[in-house]
C-alpha cells in the first residue's frame, strides 16, 4: 500500500510541475531564467517552471540525503491501525540511487535489521559491480525509454490545464507567484496514467526568481483507481509538496504528504496519512560514483 500512495503522489508531483529528485539525466537545458525574456503568461510561467525541474534532475543526481517516511492508517473509528515510521539514507551506487533504511521508529535498527539491510546492500552492490557492457547498456536503454515518457508526459501537463495567476506570495523568503491550474473539458490524454490529470486541480507557488516551484497543493475531484480493485483513492484526497534551494543552485524536495481516504482491493476504506520528508543534503566531493564522500550543504 505505501508504494502505492507514493506512486499516486508522485505522479501527481510530476503532474504539476515537481519532479522526483532521484531521477536521471533530463534533455539538453533550456536557457537559463535570466536570459529569458519577463512574462505575464501563467501557462508560459508554468512551462518555464517544467523546465527548472527537469533541467535540475541532473544536478540533483550529485546529492545524497535522508528521507524519513511515516505511514498512519486510520479506522473509521479514529482508532490507529498500522503507523510505521523508516528513514533511509539515499546515495550514489552505480549512476542509480540506493535507499538503505537506518532507523525505524525513529530508533536505530536492532541487530538483524542491520544484517539484513547489509545484505540487501551487498547483493545490489555484487549485480551492479559485476555487470557487462551489454547489460548496463540494456539497464541504461530502460532508463532513456522512461525519460522519455516522462518528457512526454510533461507535454500532457501543459495541455491538461487551464492556468490562471491568482495572485503573489513570499514563500520561505522567495517571491512567488500562485498560479491555479483547473482541469480543461476538452483534453484527451496520450500518455498512461495521464488520464488522472482531468482528477486533479491545485495551486503552484513559482519562483520569480529562478522558476523553481517552491509549494504545490493538489486536491483530488474524483475518485483515482490503480487496477480494477487494486487501489481506489477517493475524491477530496490533499497532496501537498514543498521544496527548497540546496547550495543556491537547485531545488529538492523537503516535504511530500498525502491525506486520503482509500480502499486496497475488497477490504474496508481507511483513511491514509502518508508523509516524506528529506534533510541532510550532501554534495558529492569525488567523481566516483560508488557511494563517494559527500560534505554536507544547507539549505
Amino acid at each position: 500500500m505505501r508504494s502505492r500512495i507514493r506512486k499516486t503522489c508522485v505522479v501527481a508531483v510530476v503532474a504539476l510541475a515537481i519532479g522526483a529528485v532521484t531521477r536521471a539525466q533530463q534533455p539538453a537545458p533550456a536557457p537559463p531564467p535570466q536570459s529569458l525574456p519577463p512574462t505575464a503568461d501563467p501557462k508560459e510561467i508554468v512551462r518555464r517552471a517544467l523546465d527548472v525541474d527537469q533541467n535540475g534532475f541532473r544536478r540533483a543526481r550529485d546529492y545524497t540525503f535522508e528521507r524519513r517516511e511515516e505511514l498512519k492508517v486510520m479506522g473509521k473509528n479514529g482508532s490507529v491501525k498500522k503507523h510505521e515510521i523508516n528513514t533511509y539514507d539515499v546515495t550514489i551506487l552505480y549512476d542509480q540511487p540506493y535507499s538503505r533504511r537506518i532507523q525505524k521508529n525513529d530508533q536505530p535498527l536492532s541487530e538483524k535489521d542491520q544484517r539484513e539491510e547489509q545484505e540487501k546492500f551487498d547483493k545490489v552492490f555484487a549485480e551492479r559491480r559485476d555487470e557487462s557492457p551489454e547489460e548496463s547498456a540494456r539497464r541504461l536503454a530502460r532508463h532513456e525509454k522512461q525519460r522519455e515518457e516522462d518528457r512526454a508526459f510533461i507535454r500532457d501537463v501543459i495541455n491538461a490545464y487551464d492556468f490562471r495567476i491568482v495572485g503573489e506570495e513570499q514563500v520561505d523568503g522567495h517571491a512567488a507567484w500562485v498560479v491555479e491550474a483547473t482541469p480543461r473539458p476538452d483534453f484527451h490524454p496520450t500518455q498512461p496514467h495521464a488520464d488522472i490529470l482531468s482528477k486533479m486541480q491545485g495551486k503552484i507557488w513559482v519562483s520569480k526568481q529562478d522558476y523553481g516551484c517552491i509549494k504545490l497543493e493538489v486536491r483530488t475531484l474524483d475518485t483515482i483507481s490503480w487496477g480494477f480493485f487494486l487501489l481506489r483513492i477517493h475524491k477530496g484526497t490533499e497532496i501537498q509538496i514543498e521544496q527548497t534551494r540546496v547550495n543556491d543552485e537547485i531545488w529538492l524536495p523537503r516535504r511530500m504528504s498525502l491525506s486520503a481516504s482509500a480502499r486496497i482491493g475488497l477490504f474496508t476504506n481507511d483513511d491514509y496519512h502518508w508523509e516524506e520528508t528529506f534533510s541532510g543534503y550532501r554534495k558529492f566531493t569525488s567523481d566516483s560514483r560508488i557511494l563517494p564522500g559527500a560534505a554536507a550543504i544547507k539549505p
